[in-house]
């Protein structure tokens, strides 16, 4: 499961970064600007998700509340 979440976060890293290429050639670097930042977010959201998961097999071993 956490490979998939690697090649997950990897292929969203690649692709935003052939997008911001292409509109930065383009000229169009505020948009390039807008897409780099949502990926960020999109990686962001996957890793906080991943810790919210962390946090409750913790929650478990330990029996807490």
């Amino acid at each position: 499961m956490q490979i998939e979440v690697l090649l997950r976060i990897a292929g969203v890293g690649l692709l935003v970064t052939v997008i911001c290429q292409v509109l930065t050639r383009a000229g169009r670097e505020e948009i390039a600007t807008l897409a780099a930042v949502a990926g960020m977010m999109l990686v962001l959201l996957m890793v906080v998700s991943l810790a919210g998961e962390l946090l409750t097999q913790v929650r478990e071993v330990f029996f807490l509340p």
